[in-house]
């Protein structure tokens, strides 16, 4: 298993810890603790279905700040990883 801890901006300036933990079979689970949140997807999945997965994940959750920018830096960490 791979693990990842990166920093990226959540809202405004906010910093939050983002852990990210590839599995032997090819599943991420993102993890960012500073707003409860965390997200497993498939590897294989587009990116435009683990865009969409992870917006509705953190619509669900009543994240408060901008999901749009905040699924961009997720989906650009993951991306390192394919």
């Amino acid at each position: 298993m791979i693990t990842s801890l990166e920093k990226i901006t959540i809202s405004g300036n906010k910093l939050a810890e983002v852990f990210i933990h590839v599995t032997p079979e090819k599943k991420f689970v993102v993890s960012i603790p500073d707003i409860n949140w965390s997200a497993q997807f498939n590897q294989i999945d587009e990116l435009a279905i683990q865009s969409k997965h992870l917006q509705s994940s953190l619509n669900f959750h009543m994240f408060e700040g901008n999901t749009d920018e905040l699924v961009l830096a997720i989906t650009n960490l993951v991306a390192k990883y394919f």
